[in-house]
């Protein structure tokens, strides 16, 4: 019997979610569970990567007596998922009941630390690994590493990194060159990159897709981008997807458009990140009918389009001018597809019209939008109508942003700016009026200046010194 449970537990974690319920009930018939932990950890595991939480929740809570490596899968359970915060919740239950964290405990609170962006958090744990763990491990180091990147703390995933004085794995030097691109250092990053070279480190994708982070990020030259590429081609990366993904978005960001629809064209499997990839880059530089084409070639082939590509091929249109295709997307992306739009598909669709001259219809549209715009979009609007130096739309989109924000001081002088610019004076005069109203109404303390008189210093309202 222990031999099949053994074998039922290692097979377990291929098995979909509706086989771990079969052998979950399959095991409650035989009185195996709750007492054999090892069982009862990998359901946990295999109902997380199924997506189903709550019953591993559900299976964790039903088990009298848990040790430390039950309590470490359904950490690192939560850790992975959307609900890090629940694993730091977790251990308070744990240390509660008698049980100390270990080395593993730690690296997968650290994880859900860094996916919290939490360096409260991560402190403490560094400071209780320091104190209370014989040694820490490599895999608790990288995590710190992963930990202090995340959370803005690039000194001391520095610190942390030159410290580590067992062999540097290849993800000791992932994490650290992601800690660099985190924080806005990506020449820092490359630099990472080419020590881990000269150390013999065998890169593998995930550092691979990290350098090519950095690179996009740095916009970086035609010469460093075909050096990526050329290195990703000649150790069999280009095969991976992500990889292939990565690249498509640097070639992308250089303007290489050519070159991003050959990888694209090469890939042997495409993901609906890929069809966004390539339809952002060309996008992006303009090319709204060749986006149209390969979104119209994504559906041909079955991909279920999202709201992030809806609102890649919507910008494309706007970039081209193509306001009714925008509208039919716009349309189809609601009615056949159920997608709710985002403020963003809105503003698009706004920014699309202002573009071409549509300023009623783009008005019209925003009243009619079934959420309230935010101030963005009104802005759009009225700077659309100064450039196009419609004075009376102008007049009528200015009150609804200044009745939306009554207490933002910019709002009147983006009225008043509008207003000059198309020389209606009138309305600078209107809103300077409305303006006076609102700063004698306003509740904010006036800002004070001092100044000082025969080493007396007397306070003096800023307004003041402008009267």
């Amino acid at each position: 019997m222990s031999a099949a449970l053994r074998t039922g537990a290692a097979i377990l974690g291929a098995l979909s979610g509706a086989s771990a319920c079969q052998l979950h009930a399959r095991a409650l018939k035989l009185g195996i569970i709750p007492s054999c932990l090892h069982l009862c950890s990998a359901f946990i595991k295999s109902y997380a990567a199924s997506g189903s939480l709550a019953a591993a929740r559900h299976l964790f809570d039903e088990i009298p007596r848990r040790d430390i490596p039950l309590w470490n899968t359904l950490m690192s359970t939560f850790a992975r998922s959307g609900n890090p915060h629940h694993a730091l919740l977790a251990v308070s239950t744990m240390v509660r009941v008698g049980l100390r964290p270990n080395n593993v405990s730690v690296t997968s609170l650290l994880s859900a630390s860094a996916r919290l962006r939490s360096s409260v958090h991560g402190r403490e744990l560094h400071g209780y690994a320091v104190r209370n763990l014989s040694a820490l491990d490599l895999p608790l180091l990288n995590a710190l590493v992963s930990m202090y990147g995340r959370c803005s703390q690039l000194a001391n995933a520095r610190t942390v990194f030159a410290g580590i004085v067992s062999v540097k794995s290849v993800v000791s030097w992932t994490c650290m060159i992601n800690a660099c691109c985190d924080n806005g250092c990506p020449a820092e990053a490359l630099e990472v990159f080419e020590e881990m070279r000269l150390a013999g480190v065998k890169v593998d994708e995930v550092a691979l897709l990290a350098v090519i982070s950095a690179c996009t990020m740095l916009d970086c030259t035609s010469e460093l981008g075909d050096w990526v590429e050329e290195f990703a081609r000649g150790n069999d990366f280009l095969e991976k997807t992500h990889v292939s993904n990565a690249l498509i978005h640097m070639h992308g960001k250089m303007g290489k458009m050519g070159r991003c629809c050959e990888i694209f064209d090469s890939m042997s499997v495409r993901t609906v990140v890929s069809w966004t990839a390539i339809i952002q880059a060309l996008a992006v530089h303009g090319h709204g009918v060749a986006a149209l084409v390969r979104f119209s070639q994504m559906l041909r082939q079955g991909f279920q389009p999202d709201e992030v590509i809806f609102l890649s091929v919507i910008n494309a249109c706007g970039h081209s001018r193509l306001v009714n295709e925008a509208h039919q997307l716009f349309k189809s992306m609601i009615e056949e597809y159920h997608i709710t739009p985002w403020m963003e598909h809105y503003g698009s669709m706004v920014d699309l019209m202002c573009k071409a001259g549509m300023l009623e219809e783009a008005f019209e549209f925003v009243l009619a939008m079934p959420v309230r715009p935010d101030p963005v979009i009104w802005r759009v609007l009225t700077g659309a109508c100064r450039d196009h130096g419609n004075s009376v739309l102008a007049r009528k989109v200015v009150d609804h942003v200044i009745d939306m924000e009554p207490d933002h001081g910019g709002n009147y002088v983006l009225a008043s700016n509008l207003f000059a610019a198309n020389g209606d004076w009138r309305g600078v005069v209107d809103v300077r009026v409305e303006m006076g109203v609102w700063k004698e109404t306003s509740r904010c303390t006036a800002a004070l200046s001092y100044i000082e008189v025969d080493t007396e210093s007397f306070p003096s309202s800023i307004n003041d010194a402008y009267t």
